[in-house]
């Protein structure tokens, strides 16, 4: 069982003596957070594994025990075996490079916070994706590492599995952060219960416009009196609805409008594209469809479908989203395509795994970070856990990459497992793991054809650089943060509201932005553009 019975007995065994010893060994970015693993070192020594090791024995192995806090996101309930998990990872691990890692797994609600809060202090993170930050801004701030040099000793594999996508996390001459093997561009739509569609003849796959889709929401309000019909994530109900926000995706300040097949930067705020649709929303918010405190909330959208007080929600989609969380949330999820793929280098770069600037040991990192790309055992306890604890094998090599189609462990689901299937998108690289049941079994296949097919942006390969403009960039997106998700939640009115959104934008600088997007963009576009 692919080392099952090993790997978890000295996980055990690990667990119990850092329960009894607790470890000694120093992280190498000299911190940690209350939710992290703690590292499996002591175990490890106790076990019998020596901390040091001579080059000569493998050069890949690092002199001294090397402990790395790896940090991602996991929505939902907090995952109470990530110890168990990291101290199966660390036998991998400590056997080819002698590291050790500490996993952290944030909420979606506070990711971008807390984030931004261990780089800025170079403390509890060593290796992290970036997400719902700029890539740039964490690189023009110091706050990450340049990885080429690492990627030339360390990264063949990542170059191999990333191939040229590796390019979109260039920021001016460097290569900062490294994008995870998975859906590389989006549609756009609403995802929701089927047992609710199924109640009231919900024809999901034929919604196509938010007409379309207002009508099922009515039957949802008028039938269900305790659901809301729309439910958002921590103050977000839509990210994107067919634009290139070239970069800052969170912020949009400058932007290809209109499923980005012109090359002209506009304000997203300006255009009828954004009216249209703030509009719409505060019809909705009105009218009782989305949920009432959708500004303040600090919950998933999707917690509240497993609750049972929400029908659905707007997200990205991508092929198998549908299956992937009715596996994750427990709950038969169905979803309606509104908005045709688009490919995006910010679909590419908004989920980037970096090195930290306050990474004492960034040669480790990078071994270790290269293995999670390139090593399915290691790949798959990352991102499912420990075979015959957290899930089954349904079928031996049963996915078209070789690897197995999995499913809960007996007697375990989404609510009860304690390494649930969460956020296994920003782990670092999907294709060469595991399938899970309810998934075809060519689904990573599938999804490499999605990014090929999908449209591309006219800037499909540009990232812009918002060093000349930092002021601006800080000051124009306190004033989003002011107006942009709350127009999008249906709390303002936008005939009020948009012109003095606006106008803070123009007093803020964002002209200025566009105009050094349109001038980076525009060099970019006469060497690489078609």
């Amino acid at each position: 069982m692919k080392r099952k019975a090993s790997i978890l007995l000295l996980a055990l065994a690990m667990v119990v003596s850092m329960a009894a010893c607790g470890g000694n060994t120093t992280s190498s970015s000299g911190g940690s957070t209350s939710s992290t693993a703690p590292s499996a070192s002591t175990g490890s020594a106790a076990a019998g594994t020596s901390e040091t090791a001579t080059p000569a024995e493998n050069d890949l192995r690092e002199s001294s025990l090397v402990t790395l806090d790896v940090v991602t996101m996991a929505s939902g309930k907090e995952q109470k075996d990530i110890d168990l998990v990291a101290a199966a990872m660390n036998e991998l691990l400590e056997e080819k490079f002698n590291c050790n890692v500490r996993l952290t797994f944030l909420s979606f609600a506070t990711y971008a916070e807390q984030t931004t809060l261990m780089l800025s202090s170079g403390s509890g993170a060593d290796i992290l994706p970036v997400y719902m930050i700029p890539l740039p801004t964490a690189a023009n701030a110091g706050q990450i590492i340049p990885l080429d040099d690492l990627l030339d000793k360390y990264g063949a594999g990542i170059r191999e599995q990333i191939g040229e996508y590796v390019e979109c996390g260039r920021v001016g001459d460097a290569i900062y952060g490294i994008t995870t093997g998975r859906d590389l561009a989006s549609t756009q739509g609403f995802a929701m219960r089927k047992d609710l569609c199924d109640k009231y003849d919900i024809d999901y796959e034929n919604i196509k416009t938010l007409d379309q889709l207002k009508e099922a929401l009515v039957k949802i309000k008028e039938g269900e009196e305790n659901v809301w019909p729309v439910a958002v994530s921590a103050g977000e109900n839509i990210r994107n609805w067919g634009w290139d926000p070239l970069g800052d995706d969170m912020v949009n300040l400058g932007v290809l409008a209109d499923m980005a097949q012109t090359t002209e930067v506009v304000n997203l705020f300006e255009t009828q594209q954004y009216s249209d649709l703030a509009n719409t929303m505060y019809e909705w918010m009105n009218e009782g469809l989305i949920q009432s405190d959708a500004v303040n909330t600090t919950e998933v959208s999707s917690s509240l479908l497993q609750a049972g007080t929400a029908f659905g929600y707007f997200t990205n989609l991508k092929p198998g989203y549908a299956a992937e969380n009715t596996a994750s949330l427990g709950i038969e999820i169905v979803v309606s395509e509104m908005i045709d793929a688009l490919a995006s280098t910010n679909n590419v770069s908004r989920a980037t795994w970096t090195i930290s600037s306050g990474c004492k040991n960034p040669d480790a990192a990078m071994k270790v970070l290269n293995e999670l790309y390139t090593s399915p055992e290691l790949g798959n306890l990352y991102m499912y856990g420990i075979e015959g604890t957290h899930y089954k094998v349904v079928e031996a090599g049963g996915s078209s990459n070789g690897q197995d189609i999995i499913n809960y462990a007996d007697g375990l689901d989404a609510t009860t497992s304690g390494y649930r299937k969460s956020g296994t998108w920003l782990t670092p690289n999907q294709f060469i793991g595991h399938t899970w049941f309810g998934s075809t079994a060519d689904y990573w296949d599938v999804t490499r054809k999605f990014n090929d097919d999908a449209l591309k942006s006219k800037a499909f390969g540009f990232t812009y650089d918002s060093a000349n403009v930092n002021n601006e960039v800080t000051a124009c997106t306190n004033v989003v943060a002011k107006y942009h998700k709350a127009l999008m939640c249906g709390a303002l009115n936008p005939a009020e509201t948009l012109p003095k959104f606006n106008q803070e934008l123009k007093d803020a600088g964002i002209d200025r932005i566009i105009a050094e997007k349109q001038t980076q963009l525009d060099a970019w576009y006469a060497e690489y553009g078609a």
